[in-house]
């Protein structure tokens, strides 16, 4: 059991007031591939957790290893890089911030090894000094990670914004700790998760993220976003809401953020965006939402407020294709506005070609039929259309695979991701792979990239199927190329000298 108080070579709490703390929020190294498009952008999450805990008066450190390190690319197989700075370097930050508490931000799966690294740094330089972890990949492995690594003393389940705070809080003050909703923490020899979780019902009583405590102009310099080839070189990222209705088997959001759709007002999104132009110069918003449009009427009244900024958006985290297709008039309106309040692009969420694998294994609620309306209507009002399609599902052959293709040539899109499918913990459609022996035989967690071929393929090895991936990338973007050569070499004419057609091929 970790002592609550720390020990001698502490610089002591922030002011001698017993009840703030220094508290250092970390995002680990990414794994990338050479010759990739290797992303880095500001976290929402550990920018949340940063402006509540300002808020209740604590000293922050948010510090993005991977992006301060970007220019430290250490190849560690024929493929895979690790982005990010040194464990040298990683412990000379720790010690010269000297924090009460290290939290570390955990997205996704491959950044679980990092993770560990940084919990281990910390607690060798301090090894009073609680190591609090949390984030989509923990929600599902919480327990293993604990299990796996002592240096880690808490974990954080599921939304966390005032939680971790209240936990902060509680430590700081010498106060229990085990009411605390949603965490997970060591007792004698136990593991044990408190079943209660908590979610924000309110999201305006969200502070804005803390972009302040993070060094935005070296992701302005990186320019590597979560959408790439963006419209302007300062970009942020934004949420309007959380949550998804959906049940799609492969995604972690119902686990982690809820079924229900909780918004902000539109005049508390609009303000923040205000703030990034105003602060720091910002020239595009990229909005992380995964169903931004099920709300049209939030959507519109968010569009007319952000008209008069003149600033440009896309939703790069995907759209639902068939959200208000069932009146044109209605979804042609919704785009149209869209549009003219500043949205270039979309991004549809279609993930395949084949009915029958959407509807049993993926679950995804969506008749392919009316895809190509909704992408006529995108079209008709100016915005350009990108494409999210997974191959390599449990079950599916490469036949199949080259369905799903064929079915995305026949599209009118201006862009396509073709991508693998990830077997992400914590999601039905992992549980089904593993238990019925898809996963590759060399399967591991901290592997998880869009690129690399995780479950087996009939008569393929995974090196030949990344290969067939990588080749039908190129194949779906010359047609989009050939069909529309300007605007084609309007968007991504830049990316297109600096590679090829394959820059489409999302790594992670």
């Amino acid at each position: 059991m970790i002592s609550l108080t720390r020990s001698g070579e502490s610089s002591g709490p922030v002011g001698g007031n017993p009840h703030k703390a220094r508290v250092a929020i970390l995002s680990p190294n990414v794994l990338g591939f050479t010759g990739g498009i290797n992303r880095a952008q500001p976290g929402l999450g550990m920018m949340y957790l940063g402006a509540v805990l300002e808020r209740r008066g604590h000293e922050v450190f948010l510090r993005d290893f991977a992006a301060e390190g970007y220019e430290r690319q250490v190849q560690i197989d024929e493929r895979m890089l690790l982005i990010g700075e040194s464990e040298e370097d990683i412990s000379a930050y720790l010690k010269d911030i000297r924090p009460d508490y290290v939290g570390i931000s955990i997205l996704f799966s491959n950044l679980a090894s990092s993770a560990h690294t940084i919990a281990s740094l910390s607690k060798r330089a301090f090894p009073d000094v609680p190591v609090i972890i949390g984030g989509n990949h923990v929600n599902a492995k919480a327990e293993e990670m604990m299990a796996e690594n002592p240096a880690v003393d808490f974990a954080m389940i599921r939304e966390c914004d005032f939680t971790f705070a209240d936990l902060i809080d509680r430590l700081q003050s010498g106060g229990g700790f085990r009411d605390v909703p949603g965490i997970v923490y060591r007792e004698g020899g136990r593991i044990i998760r408190n079943r209660t979780t908590t979610m924000v019902s309110r999201m305006d009583d969200l502070p804005f993220p803390a972009r302040h405590l993070i060094n935005m102009d070296k992701y302005f310099n990186i320019g590597k976003f979560h959408n790439p080839f963006s419209r302007h070189p300062r970009v942020a990222n934004v949420m309007c809401s959380r949550g998804c209705p959906e049940h799609c088997t492969f995604c972690t959001t119902p686990t982690m953020w809820g079924s229900s759709i909780r918004w902000r007002s539109p005049q508390n999104v609009a303000d923040e965006i205000k703030l990034c132009i105003d602060a720091y110069g910002v020239g595009e918003i990229q909005f992380e939402d995964d169903t931004l449009t099920l709300n049209r009427k939030k959507l519109l009244e968010l569009c007319d407020l952000i008209e008069p900024l003149n600033i440009k958006w896309n939703t790069v985290n995907g759209i639902k294709v068939n959200y208000h297709s069932g009146d044109a008039e209605v979804q042609e309106h919704m785009f149209r506005r869209m549009a003219e309040a500043g949205c270039y692009q979309v991004c549809l969420a279609i993930e395949s070609g084949n009915q029958s694998l959407l509807d049993n294994l993926v679950q995804k609620n969506l008749d392919l039929a009316v895809v190509p309306q909704t992408i006529t209507a995108a079209k008709k009002a100016g915005i350009q259309v990108h494409s999210f399609f997974m191959v390599g599902f449990p079950g599916e052959t490469i036949e199949d695979m080259e369905a799903t293709v064929d079915y995305a040539m026949n599209l009118d899109l201006d862009s396509y991701s073709l991508s693998l499918y990830n077997p992400l913990p914590g999601t039905p459609l992992f549980d089904y792979a593993r238990n019925n022996g898809f996963l590759v035989d060399d399967f591991r967690e901290d592997r998880i990239l869009y690129a690399k071929s995780n479950i087996k393929i009939p008569e393929f090895q995974p090196e030949q199927v990344e290969r067939k991936v990588s080749e039908w990338n190129k194949r779906l973007n010359s047609k989009a190329l050939a069909q529309n050569p300007a605007g084609f070499e309007n968007h991504y004419g830049r990316f297109l000298r600096e590679n090829d057609v394959d820059i489409f091929q999302k790594n992670s």
